[in-house]
């Protein structure tokens, strides 16, 4: 008998949420079917295309290794580590690969414990150039 009334309770649950959904009611109010008139909603801002996917990876206390998305465009790339000022620090060679790990000679520049930042510019085939925004990466 009680799987019975289980069951009959499925359906009247189910019937009365195909109910309110069909019909748009909703705790006894009546929806609209129509979008309701009003100020206009503003737009977002557009943030443009995410160009650079850009990531530091810490695979050792003081090994940081940089990451980005490639670029079809792409003749190479320098990776610049900034201070927390944005200072420049230094930069590293020009790359052919969307990834840098900062040598030993680089990193013994780098304090333990700091907050720096990092850039990415990247040289086109037409001889153009551009520049992520900064990122932060940390050390140990």
């Amino acid at each position: 008998m009680a799987n019975h009334r289980n069951s009959i309770a499925v359906f009247v649950i189910a019937g009365l949420t195909i109910l309110v959904g069909g019909t748009g009611l909703y705790l006894g109010f009546e929806a609209g079917r129509t979008p309701r008139t009003g100020p206009a909603v503003p737009k977002q801002p557009d943030q443009g295309p995410i160009l650079y996917d850009m990531r530091s990876i810490r695979s050792a206390p003081d090994r940081v290794r940089f990451e980005w998305a490639r670029m079809e465009d792409a003749r190479g790339y320098r990776v610049t580590v900034l201070s927390a000022a944005d200072e420049s620090l230094f930069t590293s060679p020009s790359l052919t690969t969307n990834a840098w790990v900062i040598p030993p000679s680089l990193r013994s520049r780098l304090r333990p414990q700091k907050v720096y930042h990092w850039k990415v510019t990247v040289a086109t085939d037409k001889g153009e150039t551009r520049a992520s925004e900064p990122a932060a990466f940390a050390t140990q």
